[in-house]
């Protein structure tokens, strides 16, 4: 059997009545050669049955049924390890793919053959709303707002080449529940990944209180080991104390005492200074995304810019 362009990764856990949805837009899509992976997760019973329908339906289908539920990233490992084509498509079980989604990001890699990995704009639904989400487009802006650990990519638009993913070694991991996507991404540009977001839109992108992004609290503390690593990256003359001080600063809902406080105005400050890219990334955005916490912090320190 000859591989498929595209392996559509798609990990499932629970969602009986979510998940047919997103499956069928799959197969709706205008672009035909590919295969979709589907990991059941460990669902409960009903889900279990959804999902068992589906391959007998169309020859383009596997299912990889896991004893227990293991989370996102051990699934979407697995899947990606299974995975034949010469792109990996990421895709969420509650969100719809647009009909020709694969047929605009299958031409955009063709077109960037130096681009790794590129997600795509999508339209978010909450809450009877629809509202457009525009991406940073270029790698240079994208590396620097990898630090919010946001705003990056819409994570289910992603598309990527499953042989950069294989000459490197990488893959999500399997210990984490929550960002695994930014802790993959920020991996894939230590390696020397080349990242964009193609400019059509792509995905019905659907938020709601069941999204595991919406646990804020929790994947807030998950943040700051990645945002110290990106900081070690993109500032490699920074000691390990002001990478630390720098993430623990940009941490949303944490109290910080007034000494490591200073240390942290004080090591931003420093890396605002260097302007010298490492892997791509734009300092310019780097410098403003520090600004806006070093905005707050010097108001709650009683600190003028520019002050000792």
């Amino acid at each position: 059997m000859n591989a498929p362009t595209v392996s559509f990764v798609l990990p499932v856990y629970n969602r009986a009545q979510q998940a047919p949805r997103a499956i069928e837009s799959l197969l709706a899509q205008s672009f035909h050669d590919f295969e979709l992976i589907i990991v059941d997760d460990g669902s409960d019973p009903e889900t279990a049955d959804v999902l068992r329908a589906f391959p007998p339906r169309d020859a383009r289908i596997r299912l990889l049924t896991l004893p227990s539920n293991g989370g996102q990233g051990l699934a979407r490992a697995l899947g990606n390890d299974a995975a034949r084509g010469e792109f990996i498509a990421v895709m969420d079980s509650d969100d719809v793919a647009l009909p020709d989604r694969l047929e605009k990001q299958v031409a955009f890699m063709a077109a960037h053959p130096g681009v790794t990995l590129a997600g795509g704009n999508a339209i978010k639904v909450s809450g009877g709303q629809r509202l457009p989400m525009q991406l940073p487009a270029d790698d240079a802006e994208i590396k620097a707002r990898l630090l919010l650990v946001d705003g990056a990519f819409v994570h289910p638009t992603v598309i990527m080449r499953r042989a950069f993913l294989r000459a490197h070694n990488l893959n999500y991991s399997a210990e984490r529940r929550g960002d695994d996507d930014y802790e993959f991404y920020t991996r894939m540009v230590a390696a020397g990944a080349v990242f964009a977001n193609c400019p059509d839109t792509v995905l019905e992108y659907h938020r709601h209180g069941e999204n595991l992004s919406a646990n804020w609290h929790r994947l807030e503390q998950d943040k700051f080991p990645l945002r110290r690593y990106l900081l070690g990256l993109y500032y490699p003359d920074l000691t390990g104390r002001e990478v630390n001080a720098i993430a623990r600063l940009m941490q949303r809902g944490a109290s910080i005492a007034r000494r490591p406080a200073f240390e942290g105005l004080l090591a931003a400050e420093k890396a605002q200074r260097m302007l010298e890219s490492v892997y791509g990334e734009d300092h310019r955005t780097l410098n403003a995304i520090l600004e806006r916490y070093l905005t707050v912090l010097r108001k709650g320190l009683g600190v003028r810019e520019g002050e000792p």
